[in-house]
C-alpha cells in the first residue's frame, strides 16, 4: 500500500526525490494536521537511531569476539529473551522467534556476527543503557546471566511516552481503498480507532511475535479468532490467507491436491519466499508495535447478578477498549473455577495480569446455593510492564466477625504495582457490603 501511494515499485529500496515530496505533501493534506504533530514522532525515531548507532559502535567488536569463541544460538536466546517486555520477559522464547530475530532461516543453528549486529540495531531504544548492553553481550557464552536490568524509563520532557498519530485522512482514504481491493472489508475500521505511536520502541511488537509462534505451535485458527476479538482484523486476514485452513495458501494446496501443512512445517515453507516472509514480518512487527487503547483511566463496574459467565460478551467488550485498570465486583467465580476464568482471559487478552480472590458464604441465595463472593482485578502490562505484585492480605481484627472475616476475603483486592518510571500504586478493588450490614462495612 505504501508503495502504491509514493508510485514505487514493491522491492523498492530507495525513495526518489519525487516521492519524497509526495510524502511530505501528502502528510501535511489534512487541515487538521499541523507539522508540529510530527515533530515529536521524528525526534523519538532520530534519538533512537542515535542510540542504536552508538551501540553497534561499542559492542560490535565483542560480538566478534563471542563469535570466535563458539557462542551459541541458545546463549543468544538467554540475551534477547531478557529484552522482550512483559509478560513473556526473561521466559524461553518460542521455537523459531529467535532465528527470525537473527533474519536467519527458520532450522538454522548457525549465526554470524553480524546477524546478531543487526538485530541488536534494529531494536534499539533510546532508554537503552549502552553500558548494560555491552555487559551483557560480554556475558554471552559464560557461567554470568547474559541478561539485562529492568529499564528504568523516564520520559525527557515530561510528556507521555506514547504519541498519538496525526490524522492523515489522505492517507486513510487510500488505506480504506486498497483494503477495498484487496476485499478485506472487516479492516477498515481499525483506521478510525484512536492509536498511539510505539514504533520508536520496536521491541514493543516482540510481544505480538511471541504470541505468533506459540501459535505456530499450537492453534494458529484460535489466534486468528483472538486478533479478531481484538480487532486487528488486517492482521487476523493475513495470517488466515497465508497459514489458516481457508485461506489463499490452503485453497492453492486443495487445487493441486497437495496435502496442507501443518503450521510449523507451513512456516518452513513460507521461508523459501524471502519477499514474501519478510513483507510478512514487517506487518507482525507494525501491528505489534501500535498500542490502541481507547481508555486511559480505571474501569470499576459491578456485574452483579450477572456474574462473570452471564456477563462475559461485556466484560470482554471492557478488556477490548484496553483500560489501564479494570476491577469487576461480584463477579461470582467459585474458587474451583478461578484458575481457569483467569487462563481464559489471559489466553484472550495476553497483555493484561489477572488477580482474582474468592470466597464463599455461609449464607444462601434464592436456590439455595451458597453465595460467591469474588472481585477480579486486572492491570495492562503497556502501563505495568514490570509488576513488583504484592498480593496484599489484610490482617483482620480477631474481634471481627468470623462470617465478615471469610465475607472480606472475597470482597477485597489489594494489589501493588510499579509503573515504568517506578511510581509504584497500591490498587484497592472492593466489593462493598449492603447497607443492610452497616457491621460488616464498618469492619471494611
Amino acid at each position: 500500500m505504501t508503495a502504491n501511494w509514493l508510485g514505487l515499485e514493491p522491492q523498492s529500496k530507495e525513495i526518489p526525490h519525487d516521492s519524497q515530496i509526495k510524502l511530505i505533501d501528502g502528510l501535511s493534506e489534512d487541515p487538521e494536521d499541523h507539522p508540529d504533530g510530527f515533530i515529536p514522532i521524528i525526534e523519538r525515531h532520530n534519538a533512537r537511531l542515535k542510540k542504536a548507532h552508538f551501540l553497534h559502535k561499542a559492542i560490535r567488536d565483542i560480538i566478534q569476539q563471542k563469535w570466535i569463541e563458539g557462542t551459541t544460538l541458545e546463549d543468544i536466546g538467554e540475551f534477547l529473551q531478557s529484552w522482550v517486555p512483559e509478560p513473556y520477559r526473561n521466559k524461553p522464547m518460542p521455537k523459531g522467534m529467535i532465528q527470525v530475530l537473527l533474519n536467519i532461516t527458520p532450522n538454522s543453528q548457525a549465526w554470524a556476527p553480524i546477524d546478531l549486529s543487526n538485530c541488536i540495531f534494529r531494536n534499539t531504544e533510546a532508554t537503552d543503557s549502552i553500558e548494560d548492553v555491552a555487559r551483557a553481550v560480554g556475558n554471552l557464552g559464560t557461567p554470568e546471566e547474559p541478561t539485562l536490568q529492568d529499564p528504568k524509563v523516564t520520559p525527557d520532557d515530561g510528556s507521555d511516552l506514547t504519541r498519538t498519530f496525526p490524522r492523515m485522512r489522505t492517507l486513510h482514504n487510500t488505506r480504506r481503498d486498497w483494503l477495498s481491493d484487496e476485499e478485506l472489508w472487516l479492516a477498515i475500521p481499525e483506521g478510525e480507532s484512536t492509536r498511539h505511536c510505539l514504533t520508536h520502541a520496536p521491541r514493543h511488537s516482540w510481544k505480538l511475535m511471541v504470541e505468533f509462534f506459540l501459535a505456530l505451535h499450537t492453534n494458529v485458527g484460535s489466534w486468528i479468532h483472538n486478533l479478531e476479538r481484538r480487532d486487528m482484523m488486517l492482521l487476523g486476514s493475513l495470517t488466515e490467507n497465508i497459514f489458516g485452513f481457508t485461506g489463499t495458501y490452503a485453497r492453492k494446496q486443495q487445487a493441486s491436491l497437495t496435502p496442507i501443512l501443518t503450521w510449523w512445517k507451513g512456516w518452513t515453507e513460507f521461508n523459501t519466499e524471502k519477499i514474501h516472509r519478510d513483507g510478512w514480518l514487517v506487518n507482525l512487527r507494525i501491528a505489534g508495535s501500535i498500542s490502541m487503547n481507547t481508555v486511559e483511566k480505571a474501569v470499576s463496574w459491578n456485574v452483579g447478578p450477572h456474574g462473570y459467565q452471564r456477563g462475559k460478551k461485556e466484560i470482554h467488550k471492557i478488556f477490548k477498549q484496553g483500560p489501564p485498570i479494570i476491577c469487576l465486583q461480584d463477579v461470582r467465580i467459585p474458587k474451583r473455577r478461578k484458575n481457569s476464568v483467569k487462563r481464559e482471559l489471559q489466553r484472550v487478552f495476553p497483555h493484561y495480569w489477572i488477580y482474582i480472590t474468592t470466597a464463599q458464604s455461609p449464607r444462601k441465595d434464592c436456590r439455595d446455593w451458597p453465595y460467591v463472593y469474588s472481585v477480579l482485578t486486572a492491570l495492562h502490562s503497556a502501563f505495568f510492564p514490570k509488576l513488583e505484585v504484592t498480593q496484599m492480605r489484610c490482617h483482620h481484627s480477631k474481634q471481627m466477625d468470623s462470617d465478615i472475616r471469610r465475607e472480606i476475603d472475597g470482597r477485597l483486592s489489594i494489589i501493588q504495582a510499579q509503573t515504568p518510571i517506578g511510581t509504584i500504586f497500591q490498587l484497592m478493588n472492593i466489593y462493598q457490603f449492603t447497607a443492610a450490614n452497616p457491621l460488616g462495612q464498618t469492619d471494611m
